[in-house]
């Protein structure tokens, strides 16, 4: 049975970086109070002070438990939905002059449906304070815009359908896309047709994702090879910059095929295969079925909801190639372990997703040098828990081939000094390889491995699935100020 990827707070994936529950007196039923963040080198952390300890002088309020990516309250008016919708931030003042009396009790609704994340002060005691403004959560920023035209009917229904159906005339690919959306009866409202292959239920992205489609499907049959991102988004879009990271997913779910093969210029920070589906906003994908793998686009990441993952493990590739093959090669493996791709040293967005997917093993395939020791190094530095090393032994590395080099002495010593340093570091097997590679600088590239690690890769991976599971001090076990 396969476990929830999910924070536990009600909040997205890239929302829940830096915040824990805390115990603060006086929450509302069906809230929680999770810490607010701080800003550091780039990274939301936790807010501590001089020693260390959790310093809570404001909290922010969340769902305690999971909500729809989308479902107002109950009793709130179309035109309170309107008002809430229409900004990203709404400071307390004007949250009282428009509800009045009523304001914290709405706010709190809001909040337990997902809507909003309200900051409160806390008092000395631990007590919760005044509250000092809400936001959307990006749940609801990504839906607001086809939300606010549904409220408002900023658009006939009827001629929305007429206009695409016309785009899609000429398309014979988008023949089955055609006829569903045909079939909308006349009166409906700007509604998506049931069954479509963009796999979403908002207008906006089933539009973008159609005409962005036919316009790709137009290019390539005029003999363009190469399609880029902004050129397909100024003539299918009406602007190069207005991709959204829904609108990327279900463009690929609509022509079958992952996003950064279909486009140059793409905008893909992790490609991943194995048993995982989510969801950004409206799209739906699912890493398991995708074939060879499918890739996230970096802005969605950040604001990917509800996920189900039922893999054993997890295994972070360094190399696309290598990531490639195994994809092709060992179905058996991605049957069991969520295989992911991230582009040499581990960028926030991946660091996060692991983070997200722990106690879950996590094993690393990197090249067989300094920079290889380095990557798992600074993984498990920043994931805060071990990253093993597969394939990766002393005795591969000096079986050779090495990587040859532009400039052999300069780049072998810089290579040797920094595993040198990399050995005060690391343990064990990985230790063994650091001291071996701080002699010459040598590197061998993974690519040369496949004929003797690929094929028992998944034997080399099954002890990491018994190994114990770490214990994590949860943060909100730790003493304040």
């Amino acid at each position: 049975m396969g476990v929830a990827a999910r924070t536990g707070s009600g909040l997205l994936f890239g929302e829940s970086f830096g915040r824990v529950p805390v115990e603060v007196e006086g929450v509302p039923q069906g809230l929680r109070a999770v810490t607010v963040p701080t800003r550091r080198d780039g990274q939301d952390r936790l807010p501590r002070n001089r020693r260390r300890k959790l310093n809570v002088t404001q909290v922010d309020l969340v769902p305690a438990d999971e909500v729809p990516l989308y479902g107002p309250p109950e009793g709130l008016s179309p035109s309170h939905l309107v008002w809430v919708l229409d900004s990203r931030r709404r400071e307390w003042a004007s949250v009282v002059k428009r509800f009045d009396i009523q304001a914290y009790e709405v706010a709190a609704d809001l909040v337990r449906c997902g809507a909003v994340v309200l900051r409160c002060e806390v008092g000395e005691l631990l007590q919760l304070g005044r509250p000092v403004r809400w936001r959307l959560t990006q749940a609801w920023q990504e839906q607001a815009e086809d939300r606010l035209a549904e409220l408002r009917r900023a658009r006939d229904p009827r001629r929305a359908r007429r206009d695409l159906l016309q785009v899609m005339e000429s398309v014979e690919q988008l023949a089955q896309e055609r006829q569903l959306l045909a079939a909308v009866p006349e009166e409906a409202g700007l509604v998506v047709p049931a069954g479509n292959r963009v796999s979403t239920a908002a207008w906006s992205v089933f539009e973008a994702a159609v005409r962005a489609a036919a316009q790709w499907w137009e290019l390539r049959g005029q003999g363009e090879k190469e399609v880029t991102l902004k050129q397909l988004a100024a003539h299918a879009l009406g602007g190069s910059k207005t991709w959204t990271a829904q609108q990327q997913v279900g463009f690929a779910n609509l022509i079958g095929m992952d996003f950064e093969d279909a486009v140059r210029e793409e905008d893909t920070d992790l490609r991943v295969k194995g048993p995982l589906s989510w969801r950004i906003g409206e799209v739906a994908a699912d890493a398991a079925v995708a074939q060879p793998w499918v890739g996230l686009p970096s802005q969605g990441i950040r604001v990917i909801g509800q996920a189900h993952c039922s893999a054993r493990g997890v295994l972070v590739i360094e190399n696309s190639d290598t990531f490639g093959a195994v994809c092709r090669r060992l179905p058996e493996l991605t049957s069991q372990w969520l295989c992911l791709w991230g582009a040499g040293y581990a960028r926030d967005q991946l660091v996060m997703f692991l983070q997200w997917l722990q106690p879950r093993p996590i094993v690393a395939w990197c090249d067989l040098d300094a920079d290889g020791i380095g990557i798992i190094h600074d993984l498990s530095r920043r994931l805060g828990a071990p990253v093993h090393a597969v394939g990766m032994d002393v005795d591969l590395w000096r079986q050779g081939p090495y990587r040859r080099r532009k400039n052999p002495e300069q780049e072998k010593a810089l290579d040797a000094e920094h595993a040198a340093a990399l050995a005060q570091h690391v343990t064990g097997p990985l230790r063994q390889l650091a001291l071996a590679v701080a002699e010459s600088g040598e590197s061998r590239e993974q690519e040369t491995l496949y004929t003797s690690v690929l094929p028992r890769l998944p034997e080399l991976l099954e002890p990491f699935l018994h190994l114990p599971v770490p214990e994590h001090t949860h943060p909100s076990q730790e003493q304040t100020r």
